[in-house]
């Protein structure tokens, strides 16, 4: 059972004839969270008594259709909320405030808007590695030589 956490998220939709990485708009919103997520980092580590070198975590993602047609070649119904998990230090005022500061830096651009801090529940969940060769049209890197 994994306890509650804090976490920015973000919610969004993949536009019809559009995939995660081609939409428009899922691109706006990953430039989005990850700027909040810096934004909240270097602001923790400016504060007196606040742990530093804490790192960004993991990009997290949940998915789903509401019209009942799901199609890995056809991405244009999935809807998504993808959340990095914060310190339980960054507080809603904290956010609230690097959320101005963010915007009086890179502009007031529609994605901030979007952007929340929530806690989440998994609940009783399952975790899986993947151990093994990934087939090379699915590796999401160059090839470099130390890989």
């Amino acid at each position: 059972m994994l306890p509650s956490m804090n976490f920015l998220m973000l919610d969004g939709a993949i536009e019809p004839d559009q995939a995660p990485g081609t939409s428009p708009l899922f691109a706006e919103n990953m430039q989005a969270i990850y700027a909040g997520a810096y934004t909240l980092k270097f602001s923790l580590k400016k504060a007196p008594g606040k742990p530093a070198g804490l790192p960004v975590m993991a990009l997290e993602g949940l998915w789903w259709i509401e019209d009942g047609t799901f199609d890995l070649q056809k991405p244009g119904n999935w809807k998504y909320t993808v959340m990095i998990m914060q310190p339980d230090q960054v507080t809603p005022a904290a956010f609230a405030e690097e959320l101005a500061q963010l915007r009086k830096k890179k502009g007031d651009q529609p994605a901030f808007a979007r952007l929340r801090m929530a806690r989440f529940h998994e609940g009783l969940s399952v975790q899986a590695m993947h151990i093994g060769p990934i087939p090379p049209s699915r590796k999401p890197w160059k090839k470099c030589s130390h890989l």
